[in-house]
């Protein structure tokens, strides 16, 4: 069985041989030092297509890599069989962890639509839905946030981040981990935008509402409240979604 840690202290060992730091190695090879020291703390394994490259810099061998020690020639052999028995049990795990994925998501998926039809139709039909429905307050504080990223410089890595959560495969192995880092950055990023949108829209609301509260009449501040309260739903809902892939970026980079 490979032993990560052991993997890990052995890169650690070859690396500070060679007089190389982290950050060195990691240009060597492409790769962020983040992810050098993922593999020398055993919290990770470079990727089947990095390990040529890590092992020509190294000079070592993938089976002594794998192995995490120096090989003797008669040992070679039998390591080799019992890694590439490992590499594919490991692919085949993370297939299966996958699909489980997959449909854990689509079951709770279904499960939440058929809460909220129940919830709906047992509150006066669909008709409830509308309750929950304000374009303007939607367009303003998502286009808000949307601004904010723009300004940011985090647009693109924020809408990258949902390719990274749900389509890593689609990533050079090379570049995902960089990518994966970049994203989780602009997803948390991106879960303050909304939240201080959403403060913002409630501001302005709370304002407006002030303004013209001592000529309004109170049956005509309804309209006014639900609109306030949107403005916290909107952004809560949309930071816990975000929040949600988040933690599946960060699995990429754990």
């Amino acid at each position: 069985m490979i032993d990560q840690k052991k993997t890990g202290l052995f890169i650690a060992e070859v690396r500070k041989a060679k007089g190389l730091t982290q950050k060195q190695l990691a240009d060597e090879i492409g790769v962020s030092d983040k992810a050098v020291s993922r593999w020398e703390t055993g919290r990770g394994m470079p990727d089947t297509l990095i390990m040529p490259e890590l092992c020509r810099t190294l000079e070592i061998n993938i089976n002594e890599l794998l192995s995490g020690e120096r090989l003797s020639e008669d040992a070679y052999n039998g390591k080799a069989e019992e890694h590439m028995v490992e590499l594919i049990k490991n692919n085949e795990n993370e297939k299966r962890a996958g699909k489980h994925t997959l449909i854990s998501l689509i079951i709770g998926l279904i499960i939440t639509l058929l809460f909220v039809a129940f919830i709906m139709f047992s509150s006066g039909g669909s008709r409830f839905f509308y309750f929950y429905w304000d374009s303007p307050t939607i367009i303003s504080v998502f286009g808000l946030q949307f601004i904010i990223l723009g300004i940011a410089g985090q647009f693109g890595d924020f809408f990258k981040g949902f390719k990274v959560a749900f389509a890593p495969g689609k990533f050079n192995p090379e570049l995902l981990i960089a990518q994966a880092e970049k994203s989780e950055q602009a997803i948390s990023y991106g879960i303050k935008a909304l939240l201080l949108s959403g403060t913002l829209s409630i501001s302005i609301e709370i304002v407006s509402v002030g303004y013209y509260w001592p000529s309004t009449d109170l049956v005509a501040l309804g309209p006014s409240i639900a609109i306030i309260a949107l403005s916290a739903f909107y952004p809560v809902l949309g930071a816990l979604i975000m929040y949600a892939i988040k933690g599946r970026i960060h699995k990429v980079t754990s």
